[in-house]
């Protein structure tokens, strides 16, 4: 008689297996391609675990005024760094600042367009495998958050399995769209502790579910502890855990009433409370003696900066869009973005999602009355798995406006139930020609594609050096006009020679100066040194610049081996609103940034003054509008500033210059507006003259839609300091100069209730 064998996986099973070797697998790849410290606040997480790895656990004093490597990650709740640190205390990791450089010019949480998005540069043969060190420890506290990205999966699954247990296909879905959201992927496979929290809210939320789910049998002690443990390890991993404490309280009230038993809500409230406050308090005690503060959120805001003006709601919905692509991909410090094609497609099925939920509640609305009290115990379960995003989200809004968060991973505290939910709502669109399976197959197939071309389309690429391939005269010589050599201050021969295009052409403000020079490294070279460009206008004021280090910040200059060449994009915002017309020369240079001092270039084009190379003019042409300098500047919706004039921008102490608005009315306005205007240093906000009046007309005789041209003359202070100032124009209203009116800024734009204006130079 034949033995029948058991299968050893259900295919179920096999299908969690396989998702889940598939996101060990895409997260090896991240990891390894991502070079160190290349992702969000990696940078700063890092030196925590060091810290407390060097130090036995013992955690660092905040000090605003003296922020220690770790910055604002020393504020955060320190369970994921000291599990890092128990990993990689016996790792001799004094090379940290050798492995850390940091780029000065990043552009951080901005896309440019040429390059520039790495934080820290590198050198290859140190951080190249076998791996030792610092590298060494940075590898293995990845690798830890890899396998709470894996348990995270898991849960997913798991949560899946409990909300819809005649549907296992929706927990699988589930587990599908976690493990190949490539933001998700991205930041399990760097040092961050959104991966241990993620992972015990994952854990809260299933604890909850299986809690309200029970109906025959009362909770067991076993019950109460596991959700003590669960909740006291997330109040110390991070603060948003403290929102799923409510509906841990919820859930036990519940089953009490339910059950018509006070043991529940009593007993298992001192035991998962209790064990809470067992693991966790001290951590809040310790803040609450140090700060003052118990969260220590105040010293947390003092580190990482403030809003200039708290965001409102329309300020938060023009950052939706980076939001989402924060949710979805967007790597390295926030700078390292997807294809907006992907983003539409991400966003199109999320969209399809919350429709196909809406289309199911219509049907369970619309069905005949035929719940069971199991489905009812399970409607109640479902609540708290939808409830959890909405809190999460609405948390979020508060938090966002207060300092600059609009990025969508912090979603991710979420994300078994957000990617629970999509499943749902994708399942729901099936019928008899469109199966479930379909509808699920094709959006698995879309994430599983993005995120397996990700790492070699979109963030090895953005830390590649574009190296030429020969130095355009095939010799080290200078080729023609269209060169340059630097030598550093001191020494006899060049140490970095250029080769570029005359430039000349016309641009508009908000358009970039692109060009490409290739260098070569004619010798060896002991300080880092800075590329910069400045478009200089007639009086000699700086109107633009950029500053970088060589190879779109990819090169540190004492370490470029001699005779390396590359080639090197060079991309010159001019910013909106930049004065118009006016011609700008072009020059190039580089420097020492601790000193300012600058290397000396060669040849007929240098400018020996001020040691830089003329490289061309370009024009500033006026954009095509009814009004000079056109801005568009919205003041709350109130007033609009068209555009300006400005009749000298080179003047004296003592002497006035003209300026003039161009304004009209967004609606008819029934309060009296003032109009400040200030010529001020940016930096030291250090002003050369102000003047605050009202408009001729007054705004409430202005209406909506009619144009208002406003002139005055603008006195600088006798004794103000030479040097480059701007114009500034604020509204407020009159007698409360302490409102002034919010700018409505663009998509992303940090809020603001001022705007800045040309420069101007005080001679």
């Amino acid at each position: 008689m034949p033995v029948s064998i058991p299968p050893i996986l259900t295919r179920q099973q096999t299908w969690l297996a396989l998702i889940l070797a598939g996101f060990v697998l895409l997260a090896t790849i991240y990891s390894l391609v991502t070079p160190i410290f290349e992702a969000s606040d990696e940078l700063w997480h890092y030196p925590m675990v060091k810290y407390l790895a060097d130090n036995g656990l013992s955690l660092p004093v905040q000090d605003p005024a003296n922020p220690g490597p770790w910055r604002q990650e020393g504020s955060q709740p320190p369970l994921y760094y000291m599990i890092g640190a128990a990993a990689t205390f016996w790792i001799d990791t004094s090379d940290l600042d050798t492995v850390r450089r940091i780029n000065p010019h990043a552009d951080i949480g901005v896309v440019v367009p040429d390059g520039n998005a790495n934080m820290v540069v590198h050198n290859n043969k140190r951080e190249s495998f076998p791996w030792d060190g610092t590298v060494l420890a940075v590898h293995i506290v990845r690798f830890l958050s890899i396998l709470m990205g894996l348990g995270t999966i898991t849960l997913a699954y798991a949560l899946g399995r409990e909300l819809f247990p005649a549907q296992p296909l929706i927990a699988l879905a589930a587990a599908a769209f976690t493990a190949f959201n490539p933001m998700f992927i991205f930041v399990s496979a760097v040092i961050n502790n959104d991966n241990l929290s993620t992972l015990l809210a994952s854990l809260i939320l299933l604890l909850i579910v299986r809690l309200l789910k029970l109906r025959d049998n009362a909770p067991t002690v076993r019950c109460y502890v596991l959700l003590g443990l669960a909740a006291g390890a997330g109040m110390l991993a991070k603060y948003q855990i403290g929102f799923l404490l409510p509906l841990i309280a919820l859930a036990l009230l519940i089953v009490s009433i339910r059950r018509r038993d006070w043991r529940p809500v009593i007993i298992g409230g001192l035991i998962a409370g209790g064990l809470t406050i067992l693991i966790a308090g001290w951590w809040y005690w310790r803040n609450y003696d140090l700060y003052g503060d118990a969260t220590g959120i105040n010293v947390f805001l003092d580190m990482v900066g403030r809003r200039a003006v708290p965001a409102d709601l329309h300020q938060l919905w023009t950052e939706r869009d980076t939001f989402m692509m924060a949710f979805w991909g967007f790597f390295g410090g926030v700078n390292v973005p997807l294809s907006d094609s992907v983003y539409t497609l991400f966003n199109a099925l999320a969209g399809l999602g919350v429709l196909g939920l809406l289309i199911g509640l219509v049907r369970w609305l619309t069905a005949p009355s035929t719940a069971t009290t199991q489905r009812r115990d399970l409607l109640l379960a479902r609540f708290f798995a939808a409830l959890w995003p909405l809190i999460v989200f609405i948390s979020l809004l508060s938090w966002t406006r207060q300092t600059w968060a609009s990025q969508g991973r912090l979603w991710f505290s979420a994300i078994t139930a957000i990617n629970l939910w999509l499943s749902v709502g994708l399942a729901n669109w099936s019928n008899r020609r469109w199966n479930a399976r379909l509808n699920i197959g094709i959006a698995c197939a879309a994430f599983v594609g993005v995120a397996a071309l990700a790492p070699l389309t979109t963030i090895h690429p953005a830390y590649t050096l574009d190296q030429a391939a020969y130095w355009p005269d095939d010799t080290l010589e200078i080729p023609g006009e269209r060169g340059v050599c630097f030598t550093e201050p001191g020494a006899d021969n060049s140490a970095l020679c250029a080769a570029y295009q005359r430039i000349d052409g016309d641009l508009l403000p908000g358009d970039y100066l692109k060009f490409t020079p290739t260098f070569i490294a004619t010798g060896d070279m002991d300080r880092d040194w800075s590329i910069f460009v400045h478009l200089v206008n007639e009086d000699g004021l700086i109107e633009a610049q950029r500053d970088v280090y060589p190879g779109g910040g990819l090169l540190a200059t004492s370490e470029i081996e001699r005779y390396e060449t590359w080639n090197n994009l060079i991309a010159v915002h001019l910013p909106e609103g930049l004065y118009t017309p006016q011609t700008l020369d072009v020059y190039l240079g580089l420097y020492y940034l601790p000193t300012g001092a600058r290397m000396l270039p060669s040849g007929d084009s240098a400018d020996p003054e001020n040691a830089r190379v003329y490289l061309g003019q370009i024009r500033l042409e006026t954009p095509a509008g009814s009004v000079p300098n056109p801005v568009d500047v919205n003041f709350g919706g109130k007033l609009r500033l068209r555009g300006y004039e400005i009749g000298d921008r080179s003047v004296s102490p003592g002497a006035e210059t003209n300026i003039t608005l161009y304004w009209d009315a967004l609606d008819d306005i029934t309060t009296d507006y003032v109009i400040s205007l200030q010529i001020i240093d940016p930096a030291s906000l250090t002003k050369a003259a102000q003047d605050d009046r009202a408009p001729s007309p007054p705004t409430p005789d202005w209406r909506s839609g009619d144009p208002v041209t406003e002139a005055r003359g603008l006195a600088i202070y006798p004794d103000a300091a030479p040097g480059a100032y701007r114009l500034m124009v604020r509204v407020y209203p009159a007698g409360d100069a302490e409102h002034p009116l919010r700018v409505v800024g663009d998509a992303g734009g940090q809020s603001e209730d001022f705007v800045l204006l040309s420069w101007i130079q005080v001679e």
